[in-house]
């Protein structure tokens, strides 16, 4: 005689919030101990969400579906830190905005917020994606970008894979471009943000006092 629902197996509860990075990963993967050694080897889970999933493979032995799986859990967890941004008041509401959504990457993003005259946000566009040390980016690229969201200003953010959040000097010639040309057309570039993995960023003033 078939037994009733309730004599089924059940699988033991378990508290993902009070379990260790290490078996919340294994969970991911479906094989205990692999995690111990991804660990061990990389660090820590900000160097793991920089590899693609062939690499997890061809070094850690993971099969695809595997890299592929554990990488998008990562993922999930990023997009559940994005927090809408309705207005930009300072530096900060900006770096953390980008954070989660750019600083863990291994190439550089250039990403313009256009603003309306009460600072608030209309739209987020990336306007250029570059390699590990820089961008391709010119001025006009920026202000068509601006205009075609109708910003009355416009905030600028890119991340920098090394970590270092301090400004290059071509990022600050490249910012003061941008802010004599939108002064040119009306449309005023208000902040320039930098923001790495680690939550550290920095600001290019563009309106010294």
């Amino acid at each position: 005689m078939a037994g009733s629902p309730d004599d089924a197996p059940t699988a033991p509860t378990i508290d993902l919030q009070q379990s260790t990075t290490e078996n919340l990963i294994d969970l991911v993967l479906g094989r205990p101990g692999v995690a111990t050694n991804l660990l061990g080897s990389l660090g820590g889970l900000p160097t793991l969400a920089r590899f693609t999933p062939i690499a997890l493979t061809e070094r850690f032995g993971l099969t695809l579906e595997e890299a592929t799986r554990l990488l998008a859990a990562l993922e999930l967890g990023r997009r559940g830190l994005h927090r809408e941004m309705t207005t930009v008041s300072c530096s900060d509401d900006v770096a953390a905005w980008a954070r989660p959504r750019i600083g863990h990457l291994t190439h550089e993003e250039m990403w313009l917020i256009a603003l309306d005259g009460q600072s608030g946000v209309r739209g987020a566009r990336m306007i250029s994606r570059g390699g590990l040390h820089s961008l391709a980016l010119r001025t006009s690229d920026v202000l068509r970008a601006g205009l075609e969201m109708a910003a009355s200003g416009f905030v600028m953010v890119h991340n920098h894979p090394s970590g270092n959040p301090t400004p290059t000097k071509e990022d600050i010639v490249f910012t003061q471009q941008v802010l004599q040309a939108g002064d040119l057309v009306g449309m005023p570039l208000l902040d320039h943000v930098v923001v790495t993995s680690s939550g550290q960023y920095s600001n290019i003033v563009v309106r010294p006092e």
